[in-house]
């Protein structure tokens, strides 16, 4: 949470705030059959397009299927081998076979995984279709519906059930077309997700749904849990009505992050208290810092001068820390143990940040290995509570390219971002928020929950988050910064 608000502070001047206000377009969300999904498929695997067959019109000279393997493009980019272009009138087939050994009945729910740039729906009709097997015709998933005007944007298309008709004779086919000769498209992604009966989640994927190069044996390595029934949540960190949690038990949301503590500092949830929130069917993630301390936290005197790093930009009363330090653990391990003894479903990781705010040389490095320092420290989470209980999830907040490194997919169970499209009703379109965007449905393409946290209250600006929050695959919630209330979105969240 802060570290977003120390980004925005750093790039953003009030002025902009404003500029950036006036001057935002938000996506034409239209009418149609095919609405992206608003649940993700946390445990999928993803199938990769083996054969691009042009049945009329053509593609891009060079171009080929490779580049529908993986998402690499947003906003308005342009690299030319890393898409497949579309000539106006076109219809190509796509074929997904399934991994060897899996059975057609195995797969229990599918969804078709889009990035595409071109035009709105409203000026041509591109359609994503399925074969099926049993009727032995072409069935409609969706359409550019979800778009906006020649910017690349992704969505997730679920495939009516039962999904076994559409791989029972054979791969799965996918059909995309235009009956129109308006204009061209482009397509970055087109791949197809699986759920499979008893899905183990232990083999994480990448994007491009290769083994991730961390995974190990699982005897040193934490396994990851696959999520089930989490398609909301709110986020709650301060001013708890009467110090309880009857207004997050009375919600409908699925999924709730909640301070280890009612306070703050060391007045912390009771195990009978987490357990009254999750007998409402529930799942419960504790808060708490990783990368750095505030002055109020009862631990702030356990913490040798030396291992602090300075004041956080815009909160004096909180300092980075040496995260890599062997001091530290203690701390964060007794957090993790305050967690489990409580009850709580997992843990929810603030100021991975840390390590890309501090100075680059401060563990007398640089910034890569700074990023490797945390990724060790999250598996070494990891590990620890799932030795405890192996039902724990780790969840980090931000920093997503984290991505990119060895052993960061297998020691997460999810990921939350903040600010994926808004900041106190002020658009996220700066370079680094379409960075975040892209390594968060990286994430999210190997099989992990991701949610997103957004913070408004414009009617317009909420609307558009959960739109493309879930045309993303990722789970919306919006909300103020100040995170001190549940906030119910009208039609949005669940009433």
């Amino acid at each position: 949470m802060r570290s977003i608000v120390r980004h925005l502070l750093a790039r953003w001047s009030l002025a902009l705030f404003a500029v950036l206000t006036a001057c935002h377009e938000l996506p034409e969300v239209e009418e149609g059959l095919d609405e992206p999904s608003a649940t993700a498929l946390v445990s999928a695997q993803t199938l990769t397009c083996s054969t691009l067959q042009v049945l009329r019109g053509s593609i891009g000279s060079g171009q080929g299927v490779q580049a529908l393997s993986t998402q690499t493009l947003s906003g308005t980019e342009d690299r030319w081998a890393e898409y497949v272009e579309f000539a106006p009138n076109s219809s190509v087939t796509c074929s997904y076979g399934l991994p060897q050994g899996v059975s057609a009945s195995s797969v229990q729910e599918a969804e078709v995984g889009i990035n595409y740039r071109g035009p709105l729906r409203s000026e041509m009709r591109w359609l994503f279709e399925a074969w099926d097997y049993d009727a032995g015709s072409w069935v409609v998933v969706g359409d550019n519906t979800f778009a906006r005007s020649w910017a690349w944007t992704s969505a997730s298309l679920q495939l009516p059930s039962p999904v076994s008709r559409f791989v029972r004779g054979g791969p799965f086919k996918l059909r995309y077309r235009t009956e129109s000769s308006a204009d061209a498209s482009l397509l970055d992604l087109l791949v197809v997700r699986v759920q499979l009966a008893g899905t183990d989640a232990g083999s994480p994927t990448t994007d491009a749904g290769t083994p991730d190069a961390g995974a190990t044996d699982a005897g040193t390595n934490p396994t990851p849990v696959p999520w089930t029934g989490v398609s909301s949540f709110t986020y709650q960190l301060t001013e708890y009505a009467n110090g309880r949690l009857d207004q997050i038990a009375g919600s409908k949301f699925d999924l709730a992050v909640i301070e280890l503590s009612r306070d703050g500092s060391s007045d912390y949830f009771r195990s009978d208290e987490i357990a009254a929130v999750k007998a409402t069917g529930k799942q419960v993630l504790s808060y708490f810092e990783i990368g750095a301390i505030e002055e109020y936290r009862p631990e702030w005197d356990q913490v040798p001068d030396d291992l602090k790093l300075g004041a956080v930009d815009g909160w004096p009363d909180e300092q980075y820390v040496k995260y890599w330090d062997e001091r530290w653990w203690p701390i964060v391990q007794g957090r993790i143990d305050r967690a489990l003894a409580a009850g709580f479903d997992g843990c929810y990781l603030d100021m991975v940040v840390t390590y890309e705010e501090i100075p680059a040389n401060s563990a007398g490095t640089n910034r890569d290995d700074l990023a490797r320092k945390m990724v060790a420290l999250i598996s070494r989470i990891s590990q620890y509570a799932k030795s405890k209980n192996p039902s724990f999830r780790v969840m980090p907040q931000n920093s997503p390219e984290l991505v990119d490194y060895a052993g960061y997919l297998q020691a997460i169970d999810g990921l939350a971002m903040e600010d994926m499209y808004w900041s106190d009703d002020v658009a996220c379109s700066q370079d680094w928020c379409e960075e975040n965007r892209r390594n968060a449905s990286r994430v999210r393409a190997a099989g992990k929950l991701v949610l997103s946290v957004d913070y408004a209250v414009q009617a317009a600006h909420v609307a558009d988050a959960y739109t493309r929050s879930r045309a993303a695959g990722f789970v919306p919630y919006v909300t103020v910064r100040a995170l001190d209330r549940v906030t119910v979105n009208a039609g949005w969240d669940p009433q």
